[in-house]
């Protein structure tokens, strides 16, 4: 009964109860989520494995061309830089495919927490996929809308320096350290200002269906209140998925990093030195990779569900302490 009762959700906790709580509760409970979310997990793995194929095999080759193309020409060809863009559109819409699988496989993560938050304790799943249609999109509408937000100011920024680029290249050029050190210190504002949305997010999906705008509106400012705490939890969170993400990876780093030395090799008139198989071989790699990071990854997820939990609970007391507070008043 004390286990249960120090695993809960809303309970008073510091960022380290919090980074604890959530690596136990996912460590001990790892095969059953493992089995809840594997079929998404492994979507989403195959579909970070054609991106990363298209972005370590295809792309750089298609580069190459095009350089040696216009070396040789002084020009470009319609047919290769129609190809190179079609391409480059395949790997935008792959990377967004990337994000909408990544959303629903970690809604599967979701709904066993939801179960957790409910009744305390996370069951063995009765079947592969359980997790609703409603939820993933919920999910889905909250990554993309706390994406939006978060991309949208450095979209201005480098929208920005495009036209000065483009109208006063020469004051730009003149002014160039000011300018860096400006889009430096605005993206360190926003990078401050988002991360209360982190609360916004998990918020919006854990609990009573509402909009997300209805949702930020009345939670940004608890996150704000708590950024230390989310900071300090983000951070160690990240730094741990960080490190072990890096070896889990390594794999696909050194096939990506080797194709494009062998690449580069050719401007220089080596020959290119990839096996035949090196298309299966890079798609095999990051596939495996990808589902591996999944699960590395969704320890941060956990952190912020009992960050939220925390932040909740902080929040009440400090709700009923008022109001208590104000009734005392009125009685006196």
């Amino acid at each position: 009964m004390e286990k249960k009762d120090n695993m809960r959700l809303y309970k008073l906790r510091g960022y380290r109860k919090v980074l604890t709580a959530g690596f136990k509760l996912y460590t001990e409970n790892f095969r059953r989520l493992f089995k809840a979310s594997w079929i998404m997990a492994l979507g989403y793995a195959v579909v970070c494995g054609c991106t990363g194929t298209l972005a370590a095999i295809k792309i750089p080759a298609l580069t190459v061309a095009l350089v040696q193309q216009v070396t040789a020409f002084q020009g470009i060809f319609v047919k290769p830089f129609l190809e190179y863009g079609v391409n480059l559109i395949m790997l935008i819409v792959l990377s967004l495919l990337s994000v909408i699988t990544l959303a629903f496989a970690s809604a599967t993560m979701l709904a066993k927490l939801k179960e957790h938050q409910a009744e305390g304790n996370i069951s063995i799943p009765s079947r592969w996929f359980a997790v609703s249609p409603k939820l993933m999109w919920r999910t889905l509408k909250g990554v993309l809308f706390t994406g939006i937000i978060i991309t949208v100011p450095y979209i201005l920024m480098l929208s920005a320096l495009t036209f000065l680029a483009v109208t006063q290249p020469e004051a730009l050029h003149a002014r160039l350290i000011t300018v860096s050190i400006t889009m430096l210190v605005i993206s360190v504002i926003v990078a401050v200002l988002a991360l209360p949305l982190s609360y916004v997010l998990m918020k919006y999906i854990m609990e009573a269906p509402c909009s997300y705008w209805h949702t930020m509106k009345n939670s940004y400012g608890t996150g704000l209140r708590y950024w230390g705490t989310l900071f300090l939890v983000f951070f160690v969170s990240t730094l741990m998925v960080t490190i072990t993400g890096l070896v889990v990876m390594m794999p696909a780093h050194i096939l990506n990093i080797a194709n494009q030395t062998a690449h580069l090799g050719l401007l220089m008139g080596d020959p290119l030195g990839m096996p035949d198989h090196i298309i299966p071989l890079t798609f095999v790699t990051f596939t495996l990779c990808c589902f591996i990071q999944f699960y590395v990854s969704q320890v941060t997820l956990v952190h912020n569900y009992y960050v939220y939990g925390a932040i909740e609970e902080k929040a009440k007391d400090i709700s009923s302490a008022q109001r208590l507070n104000s009734e005392n008043e009125s009685e006196s």
